[in-house]
């Protein structure tokens, strides 16, 4: 089907045809233009409302399993905004961009096939005129010779006319006859001129502007086409993406778990505290028998077997409020409450995990001097074998203010760590304690205070010194016999357990001397030993590596006289 064959003589609805395409091209655009724009604000609305329950601050809930799915769900919907920015962003560059183009060339087309076709229609115009000019011409020249014709007859038919005049109406016949014969030839000419140009024009002209016309919408037709199938592969690649970010969705909600978060709330807000024990009994007859405080360990039957002892003092009853006070403190602090540097105002576990925190820093703080040291150092070491790079002299006062501050580092990491353990220590007494209370009995009918049992046994000597922590921890006291029985928590602890483990303990913190040497080493910088386990050493000395460092920057070496211990590994320079 062509319309140059089928349609030759509707060139004026074709081209309407053709604007009503590029009008139709144009209200697509605007769709696109709608689209994207709608694309945008879509986006730009989620990434709002993600960023309005984002917590507002960086450590808001964040340890909390539920939280974070929550968080890890609305990230992916922020993705998912950013899939739908980038829908927007292609159909603006590379869609909307070629129908722009599309809609220009379709125009420009257009307008040169119909001045085209303007123009052969004009000429075709033009020929007829010239044909109808010729027409008229041999008709008047016809016309004229037949008066001729007519005007010699009538003179040679009269009789009273002379021959001079009858030959002059034959000459002006015969003239205009050549001139009617002159036109009509011209007219002929003419005429096959014009039937010629005609037939062209409607058989061959014509019909190819039709036909470059029929091509122009077939393309326009064929690349809205390829249009509507770049949209949809636009947003088919997204696809992909948006699955991924369902998926993201669904695995950050298999993420929580309510017991995580029940240990995490725990684990945020144990005090480390163990529940206060029973309140004393007061006894506040007035007879000879002592009024005793019954250690909640007692039972009441104790109170029966004749125990013989003192009045108590009056001012008994307001040491036993005091003390009530200071139980209950254990659950809450006062809000001028100073801050300490080993965090002893907060809870043992709070302090504990404060205390983790702090380790960290400095760890990381000791990785980072130490990579510059070490960074230094290389470069010292190209300044000594290259001179003309640098002074490698210029580098020792940055050396020095680097050993220092690892130096001061040091210092705080043991610090820091020596607190650590302290609270580990106090925090699993208490621990042991809530588990196994302490078993207290009375000695003799004779004694007015009691004592803990001691075991024969090793595990009992190990819960009588547990006992006598938790007594010294709560400060209970027992009067009697005008005095009163204070346990030293540090004292007796020590004591217990050097008595209960016959030194095995020590042993286990005791660095082997029959280790195995892994290395040599040589020390940067001269350092001096602060406790027994650490060495002493002087700038350049030689030492055998023993143990290397395991993370707390520390390492166990020899020195020449076979004395062993630990020193800093950043002042050390292995071989």
């Amino acid at each position: 089907m062509s319309w140059g064959t089928e349609l030759w003589d509707q060139t004026d609805n074709i081209a309407a045809y053709v604007q009503k395409g590029i009008e139709f091209c144009e209200k697509f655009s605007h769709f696109l233009r709608e689209k994207c724009s709608l694309e945008n604000e879509y986006a730009s609305k989620l990434k709002r409302l993600v960023k309005s329950y984002q917590p507002k601050r960086k450590d808001e809930d964040c340890e909390f399993t539920c939280t974070r799915g929550f968080q890890e769900m609305i990230s992916e919907i922020t993705d998912m905004a950013g899939q739908h920015e980038w829908i927007a962003e292609n159909l603006t560059n590379s869609t909307m961009k070629s129908l722009h183009l599309l809609i220009q060339q379709i125009k420009n087309d257009k307008r040169k096939y119909l001045q085209e076709n303007s123009k052969q229609n004009s000429n075709m115009q033009s020929q007829w005129q010239l044909l109808d000019k010729f027409k008229k011409q041999y008709e008047k020249a016809f016309r004229e010779s037949e008066k001729a014709r007519e005007l010699f007859n009538k003179a040679d038919a009269d009789i009273n006319l002379s021959r001079a005049e009858v030959e002059k109406a034959r000459s002006f016949m015969v003239q205009k006859q050549q001139i009617c014969d002159n036109a009509k030839s011209e007219y002929g000419a003419e005429l096959q001129k014009t039937n010629d140009y005609q037939r062209e024009h409607f058989d061959k002209l014509i019909p190819e502007i039709i036909q470059r016309l029929q091509d122009l919408e077939e393309s326009r037709i064929n690349s809205m086409v390829s249009l509507y199938k770049e949209c949809v592969d636009t947003e088919r690649k997204v696809m992909p993406i948006v699955s991924k970010c369902i998926d993201g969705m669904e695995r950050a909600s298999s993420l929580v778990s309510s017991s995580t978060d029940i240990k995490v709330v725990i684990d945020k807000y144990k005090s480390g505290f163990i529940p206060p024990g029973d309140i004393a009994f007061e006894e506040l007859s007035s007879d000879n028998s002592s009024s005793e405080k019954i250690s909640p360990a007692v039972s009441v039957s104790s109170l029966t077997r004749g125990d013989a002892g003192k009045s108590k003092p009056a001012v008994a009853s307001v040491k036993a409020k005091k003390k009530t006070n200071k139980i209950l403190g254990l659950f809450g602090g006062s809000k001028n409450e100073e801050v300490k540097e080993d965090f002893s105002h907060l809870p043992p576990n709070q302090q504990k995990k404060k205390l983790i925190q702090q380790i960290n820093s400095i760890k990381a703080l000791l990785s980072k001097e130490v990579a510059e040291r070490d960074g230094l150092l290389k470069l010292q070491d190209a300044y000594q074998k290259n001179p003309s790079l640098g002074d490698s002299q210029s580098l020792g006062k940055q050396l020095e203010e680097g050993a220092q501050k690892l130096d001061q580092l040091h210092s705080e990491l043991r610090k820091f760590q020596k607190y650590l353990a302290d609270i580990d220590g106090t925090v699993s007494h208490q621990e042991t304690l809530s588990t196994n209370p302490p078993a207290i009995k009375k000695l003799s009918n004779s004694e007015d205070h009691f004592q803990p049992v001691l075991s024969s046994s090793k595990e009992e000597q190990d819960n009588h010194c547990l006992q006598s922590l938790v007594f010294g921890i709560q400060d209970l006291s027992f009067s009697g016999s005008d005095m009163n029985l204070n346990f030293d928590t540090s004292d007796k602890a020590k004591d217990c357990h050097s008595d209960a483990s016959d030194g095995s303990f020590d042993a286990l913190d005791e660095p082997s001397s029959a280790a195995v040497p892994i290395g040599l080493a040589t020390a940067l910088y001269s350092f001096t030993a602060d406790n027994e386990h650490s060495l002493s050493m002087a700038l350049n000395e030689q030492f055998t590596i023993l143990e290397q460092d395991q993370g707390d920057g520390w390492m166990r070496v020899r020195n020449s006289s076979g004395a062993e211990g630990y020193v800093p590994s950043s002042y050390m320079q292995c071989q």
